[in-house]
């Protein structure tokens, strides 16, 4: 197993961070990737859209699922994406002048002895994806607050 962790400080407060990530389009809004097949819950659990990108020149496609949301606390979603499973976990918290968002991508790849070097490519290949979806998150956020 192999985590890829990132945290961030949004200036607006939990409720309003929470409700924005809730929104699959908009949290998963990310440069390269491609929504479509988008079914909105109204509690969150079962969201999920259909991912689209292209790597190497490569169309590839996956889907994307709310598994879990605790309100204002927590959101875990299943992606089945090419030959990657990662579990992505984001976490909601009040600090001062803002929401502390802690995102986490997990990997398990159960092969014998390369298992694990995989795992530590998929994190690595997917640090600029977090850090691009984290920005875009708070940006999304903060320009509905100010609006």
């Amino acid at each position: 197993m192999a985590k890829l962790t990132r945290t961030i400080t949004v200036d607006a407060p939990v409720d309003r961070v929470f409700d924005y990530a809730l929104d699959i389009t908009k949290l998963w809004k990310i440069k390269d990737v491609g929504l479509a097949e988008v079914d909105l819950k109204p509690d969150g659990v079962g969201s999920s859209a259909r991912l689209y990108s292209h790597f190497l020149g490569f169309h590839l496609e996956g889907g994307l699922e709310y598994t879990e949301v605790v309100p204002e606390k927590r959101i875990v979603a299943k992606v089945h994406y090419f030959v990657e499973n990662p579990t992505w976990t984001f976490k909601f918290a009040p600090v001062k002048g803002g929401t502390k968002v802690t995102a986490e991508g997990e990997w398990h790849v159960g092969l014998p002895v390369a298992g694990g070097r995989i795992e530590g490519m998929m994190v690595k290949e997917h640090e600029p994806f977090l850090d691009e979806m984290l920005a875009s998150l708070k940006a999304g956020v903060e320009a509905k607050a100010a609006a």
